[in-house]
């Protein structure tokens, strides 16, 4: 087919503004433009197309009417032959991975959002962009010596087909780019924002290795991170040949105080904000096997126009999560105290999500559409993220292989097989994505089935189903095997459990979300409440605003009765409580008198040594 040609150029940075033309050959008497309604990594409808402000057409250097005649989707007459260009502009204003963003800075082109394709057409494509003074661009193709091409002012990639076209961003800025050290240097690291510190940079090298020894093979011949280091950045969304992450710089700021210093000792205070990084970087470079090859059957090729529903998401999005931070761990970058606190703040976030009891994990994947990404106030009661939970139960099934099989693998050996048998032969390392959607992709029944083989049982017990199929709770006490202890941190006697969460808004406390089950839902709080003051029966009322609600609440007993006054659409109320006792935060230690066979079991599944602090 003939290339279908875009020409990217910012006329207004201020104003937040692409401008792209379009430039193909009609094929048809009527041809028809259209825009993806989401992004493949974010499972919900953001209807791209409402973030185009003009549009305009000519066909054979003629203006042409064009029509909108959907949501998404446009139209105009032209002869087959006849050379169409159509000018339209993209508002960007918004920060995140998974939209476009543009300013005076920079501008990243999230292609879903920037692109009109014409219908029928699958490729090839080519993007150019025009760069204001002193800007570069990168993108994430598979091979950018062949794809990219720079010239003063001027940055062009090729992409043969469609999905690689809505799969590569382009960053456009004031970017810094460089490859990881030794053994990653086919890892490109670009950044726009607030420059990395060099010490992290063999950090990350460790992490990405680890990551890439984990499977039987490497998918790719190169990798680039796309870095948004600016406050408000977070996140990360995962592509064929590299991914977006979004970060905080203030986050790394202690340990760069600390390495400036002199000081190379590495304390987990200061050093959050790096384990933070790698973690995001360790879960996005995870996908590129586990959900862009190795991935749901729904998940590729893809409707872009609507709903691609799966009920895998647990083992996609789940079990990444749960391999980021263990890889991590691997790698030796981050300490053993600080992984089991972060697995413990998992459990104790699980512990704390009602919704845990009410929706299972194939629900919550089906239903990513319309509650993970479109969260209300009652959204945790009801719900429970299939990235949280499927974590943990991850945790599970490769205590329960290990259990089981003392010398095997776990779940590594689980992903591996599943690796073997769906993408593993096939070469995904070119520009297009052709091979990569040639494997139909799994469903659970083929997880299932090599669990059932790994296990030795040759079939999954009931009860481990449960733990994805039944909105069912869960045990930890497997952890005993690796010499690991869930217990509960002690509280100060006499601390309450409000049951709700706040939120700010101008130094004054809005109720954001009430626990079902709570006192508080039994008196009647409900979010969007103000909250004023409170009381016990027998003392003074007490301004409550936000920065000194904890003070309030030492003021209140567990069980004793109290009142608290609202305010509720300009009608202030009493409302009489008495509040829960606070419970402690759960926490994961290694058992001191943890016997040789359980020290060798946590060596082999941790990479780490038992004496590791």
């Amino acid at each position: 087919m003939d290339l279908v040609a875009y020409r990217v150029t910012f006329p207004q940075p201020g104003a937040h503004l692409i401008h792209v033309r379009l430039e193909l050959t009609a094929t048809g008497e009527i041809c028809q433009l259209w825009m993806p309604a989401w992004s493949p990594g974010s499972y919900v409808l953001r209807e791209y197309a409402r973030n185009i402000r003009t549009l305009a057409a000519s066909v054979a250097d003629s203006p042409r009417e064009i029509r909108k005649i959907s949501k998404d989707r446009f139209e105009l007459a032209a002869r087959p032959g006849e050379r169409v260009v159509v000018d339209y502009t993209v508002y960007a204003h918004d920060l995140s991975v998974r939209t476009a963003h543009h300013d005076a800075s920079h501008a990243y082109l999230h292609p879903p959002q920037v692109f009109l394709v014409p219908e029928g057409h699958a490729g090839p494509f080519r993007v150019a962009v025009e760069l204001l003074p002193g800007w570069s661009a990168i993108s994430l193709a598979a091979d950018p010596a062949a794809q990219e091409r720079r010239s003063p002012g001027h940055f062009e990639v090729d992409l043969p087909d469609l999905d690689a076209l809505f799969d590569t961003p382009i960053e456009a800025g004031n970017l810094s780019v460089t490859n990881l050290p030794a053994p990653c240097e086919h890892v490109r690291l670009a950044v726009w924002g607030e420059p990395i510190p060099e010490f992290v940079l063999p950090r990350l090298a460790h992490v990405v290795d680890q990551v890439e020894r984990f499977w039987p093979a490497r998918p790719y011949d190169h990798y680039t991170f796309l870095v948004h280091a600016a406050v408000g950045a977070r996140g990360g969304l995962e592509h064929l040949a590299g991914s977006v992450l979004g970060v905080e710089p203030e986050s790394w700021a202690p340990a760069a105080r600390r390495v400036q210093a002199g000081n190379l000792d590495r304390d987990d205070d200061s050093e959050t904000g790096v384990y933070d990084l790698l973690e995001l970087a360790s879960h996005e470079l995870f996908h590129a096997w586990n959900v862009k090859r190795l991935r749901p059957r729904a998940l590729g090729p893809f409707d872009y126009g609507r709903e691609n529903y799966t009920r895998e998401l647990w083992i996609a999005e789940g079990f990444t999560s749960y391999y980021d931070g263990l890889l991590v761990l691997r790698s030796g970058e981050i300490s053993v105290k600080a992984h089991l606190q972060r697995l413990a703040e998992s459990v104790a976030r699980l512990r704390d999500t009602p919704g845990r009891l009410v929706q299972s994990l194939e629900e919550s994947s089906f239903d990513a559409w319309v509650k993970l990404y479109r969260p209300q106030d009652d959204s945790p009661n009801a719900s429970v993220s299939y990235y949280l939970k499927g974590s943990l139960v991850a945790l599970l099934l490769d205590l329960w292989l290990r259990e089981l099989r003392p010398t095997g693998s776990g779940l590594d050996g689980v992903l591996a097989e599943l690796w073997r048998r769906g993408p593993d032969g096939r070469d995904t390392r070119g520009p297009g994505t052709t091979n990569t959607y040639s494997y139909p992709g799994f469903t659970v029944e083929d997880l299932e089935a090599i669990l059932g083989e790994q296990s030795g049982l040759g079939e999954v017990p009931g009860v481990i189903r449960a733990l994805w199929a039944k909105p069912t709770d869960l045990d930890f006490a497997p952890l005993a095997q690796l010499g690991l202890r869930l217990s509960e941190k002690p509280v100060q006697p006499g601390l309450i459990d409000p049951g709700f969460t706040l939120q700010d808004r101008g130094g004054a406390a809005w109720v954001e979300f009430v626990r079902t089950d709570s006192p508080a839902e039994r008196a009647g709080l409900a979010s969007g409440d103000e909250l004023l003051a409170a009381r016990r029966l027998d003392g003074n009322w007490l301004r409550l605003r936000s920065a000194r609600a904890a003070r309030v609440w030492d003021h209140l007993q567990p069980g004793a009765p109290a009142e608290l006054l609202i305010s509720r659409r300009e009608r202030v109320l009493t409302l009489p409580i008495a509040f829960a006792a606070a419970r402690g935060a759960p926490q994961i230690e290694r058992i001191e008198d943890a016997d040789p066979a359980a020290r060798a079991r946590f060596e082999a599944w941790s990479g780490r040594r038992w004496s590791d602090p």
